[in-house]
C-alpha cells in the first residue's frame, strides 16, 4: 500500500512540474502530422525544422483573369515541376472561383507544392461579388461581415476545409482577402468566428488572416486584437511600398509594427503580397525589381518574416505592372533564393 502511495505521490508530482516549471517541455515536443506545416510559437515549421520560403502569387492558377494571363495544364504542371520541394504558393479558392481547386492541390500533392488557399476576396474581384456594394473590386459592406457572408461565403468555407482537410498540399487556409470597408470590430468577430469554423472542420491546417496592415484598421493595437484568437495562426501583411511616392523604399514602415503585434501574440507574420512594378515602359527596369526585390527577401526573412510572396504571376504580363510571366528575371531569382533557402537548411541538417 505504502508502495502504491509512493508511486501516487510521485506521479501527481510529476504532473504537476509539467503543468507549472515543465509545460515548456510539453509545449516543445508538438505533435504533427509529416508533410504538414505547423506553427511553434512565432516559427513556421515543417517535419520538426524550421519552415522559410519565398515565392509568388498567382490568382491566375484558380482560371480567374483574361484568356491569355491564364495558363495550360501543362504549362502549370511544368511549373510545379520545377520550383524545389515545399515551395508556397497563394492562390484563390473562393465561391465564385474554386472549379480548379481539386485539380490544384491534387498536382501539388504529387510535386511537394503547399498552397496557401484564399477562400474569398475583401475586394470583390474574380466574380466574388457577394456583399460587394457596386460589383467587382468594390469591397464588401458592413451587412456582409455581419451576416450576408452566411449565404454563400460560410458553406463554402465548410466544404472547403472538410475536403482538404487530410491533404499536406494545403500550406494554411486564408480566411479572405484584404478585408476591409466595415468597422475593425466588425471585420475582428467575423476573423474570429469563421476561424473557429475553420479549425472545426480541419484541426491540422494552419489558418491564416488575409489582413492589410494595421493602417487599415484605425492602428496596431485593433491588428493585434483581431489575431488574438487561439484559431487564427499567422498574421498577414500586404506592402507595395517601393513604388509608392517612388520611395524605392525596401523595408516597408507597417512591417516592423506588425511584426511586433504578432510577436506579442507569439505568432508568426507572413507578406502575402509584395509587388514592384516593372516593364518596357516603366521606371523600374526587369533588372533593377530583381535586385529590389532580393533586398526585400534578405531584409525580411533575417528580420523574422515565416513567407515573403511576390505579386502576381501569369502567363503574360502587361509592359508596365506588377504581374510578371514565367520568361521574367524575377521567377528565376525566386526560384533560386528558395533554393537556397532549401539548401542551407539541409547543410544545418548535417
Amino acid at each position: 500500500m505504502k508502495t502504491y502511495r509512493l508511486i501516487l505521490v510521485l506521479s501527481v508530482m510529476l504532473l504537476w512540474q509539467q503543468t507549472t516549471g515543465g509545460a515548456k517541455t510539453i509545449k516543445d515536443s508538438l505533435q504533427y502530422r509529416a508533410g504538414f506545416l505547423y506553427r511553434n510559437g512565432q516559427e513556421l515549421m515543417l517535419d520538426g525544422k524550421p519552415y522559410h520560403c519565398v515565392s509568388f502569387n498567382s490568382f491566375q492558377l484558380c482560371g480567374c483573369g483574361n484568356k491569355d494571363e491564364l495558363f495550360t495544364d501543362e504549362q502549370v504542371e511544368s511549373l510545379f515541376a520545377s520550383l524545389p520541394k515545399n515551395t508556397m504558393i497563394r492562390t484563390w479558392s473562393t465561391p465564385a472561383f474554386n472549379h480548379r481547386t481539386e485539380y490544384l492541390v491534387r498536382l501539388a500533392e504529387k510535386y511537394n507544392i503547399k498552397l496557401i488557399l484564399s477562400l474569398g476576396d475583401g475586394r470583390s474581384g474574380c466574380g466574388d461579388t457577394d456583399g460587394a456594394p457596386n460589383g467587382d473590386g468594390s469591397g464588401k459592406t458592413q451587412e456582409w461581415y455581419e451576416q450576408g457572408f452566411r449565404r454563400k461565403y460560410l458553406p463554402h468555407v465548410i466544404e472547403m476545409t472538410s475536403r482538404y482537410k487530410n491533404s499536406p498540399a494545403i500550406a494554411m487556409w486564408e480566411i479572405i482577402n484584404e478585408p476591409g470597408e466595415a468597422d475593425w470590430k466588425t471585420i475582428r468577430d467575423f476573423l474570429h468566428e469563421i476561424a473557429a469554423v475553420i479549425k472545426k472542420h480541419d484541426p491540422y491546417h494552419l489558418v491564416e488572416s488575409g489582413t492589410f496592415a494595421g493602417w487599415a484598421y484605425e492602428g496596431y493595437e485593433h491588428y493585434r486584437d483581431m489575431h488574438d484568437s487561439p484559431n487564427i495562426d499567422v498574421g498577414n501583411l500586404h506592402e507595395y511600398d517601393y513604388d509608392y511616392q517612388q520611395s524605392n523604399i525596401i523595408e516597408s514602415p507597417h512591417f516592423d509594427p506588425c511584426l511586433k503585434a504578432m510577436s506579442g501574440l507569439n505568432k508568426p507574420l507572413i507578406i502575402g503580397e509584395t509587388g514592384i512594378e516593372s516593364g518596357d515602359s516603366c521606371r523600374t527596369s526587369r533588372t533593377q525589381r530583381v535586385m529590389a526585390m532580393r533586398k526585400k527577401f534578405d531584409l525580411y526573412i533575417r528580420k523574422g518574416a515565416g513567407a515573403v510572396l511576390v505579386w502576381n504571376l501569369a502567363n503574360t504580363a502587361p509592359d508596365c505592372g506588377l504581374t510578371f510571366s514565367t520568361d521574367d528575371p524575377l521567377l528565376n531569382m525566386i526560384i533560386n533564393y528558395q533554393r537556397n533557402i532549401v539548401n542551407k537548411n539541409k547543410g544545418k541538417e548535417k
